[in-house]
């Protein structure tokens, strides 16, 4: 019995973190009425009483999809293959994007003869993803010019533009060519989200 009621208040712990983590669908609202009045004024002449409206609006930023990616490459010769991702941006201010560190995965582990890194290329559109309309979208380019296309200081995605709900959709393409050997080949590159 004291297992059970162990593992039921350990299970309710989970269900609690899980639902502090959760995403907040659309606006969620908490009210509590405020400067409450209980008071005879009957011998005090005119009143006036100051009727006040708080709203205070806190900061919101859910992402969620995938951000890596991995491929297992078998057999031999010249091969190319892209697939994308979806990121999904719930947000209630302005995003900006810093995109740092893209370049050709390197070889990390495996042969040392051959080709030490694989040709990569980037392509990023964004959307309202609440009407599908596009905000945003380029081409597939060596993924390295990813690193030059934004800055601290834009382009800016404005919720007047993305309705709150925003997706950026990531496309990888690799090549690769007779000489890419057997091993391990890896880029981190990093995504800067900036509130503003």
């Amino acid at each position: 019995m004291k297992n059970i009621s162990r593992i039921l208040a350990i299970a309710s712990l989970v269900v609690i973190a899980v639902a502090a983590n959760a995403q907040v669908k659309g606006r969620s609202f908490t009210y509590k009425a405020a400067d409450a009045i209980s008071q005879d004024f009957s011998g005090s002449g005119d009143m006036a009483m100051k009727v006040r409206t708080t709203i205070k609006v806190n900061p919101y930023l859910y992402i969620a999809g995938n951000l890596g990616a991995e491929w297992t490459v078998d057999g031999w010769g010249t091969g190319v293959d892209s697939k994308t991702e979806s990121i999904k941006f719930f947000h209630n201010e302005t995003l900006t994007l810093d995109l740092e560190g893209f370049a050709n995965p390197a070889k990390t582990t495996g042969t040392k003869t051959g080709a030490q890194e694989v040709q990569l290329e980037g392509q990023l559109s964004f959307y309202n993803d609440q009407t599908g309309e596009g905000i945003f979208k380029m081409d597939m380019v060596p993924v390295a010019k990813l690193n030059d296309l934004f800055n601290p200081a834009g382009p800016n995605f404005e919720v007047k533009a993305t309705g709150g709900l925003m997706r950026l959709d990531l496309g990888r393409k690799i090549t690769i060519s007779p000489q890419v050997g057997p091993g391990t080949y890896e880029n981190v590159g990093v995504i800067k989200v900036i509130r503003n």
